[in-house]
């Protein structure tokens, strides 16, 4: 595999790690005080 070939697709994997790692979550997570939890379903 030519070197320029995998410096290509280091960048890219990068390029699309901090892309997923930048979007974050869809929607934030209450802190866990806040979170109601009940024994009886």
């Amino acid at each position: 595999m030519p070197a320029w070939l995998e410096v290509l697709l280091n960048l890219s994997g990068y390029a699309g790690f901090v892309a997923l790692a930048s979007r974050g979550t869809a929607s934030p997570q209450l802190p866990a005080d806040d979170r109601m939890y009940s024994d009886d379903r």
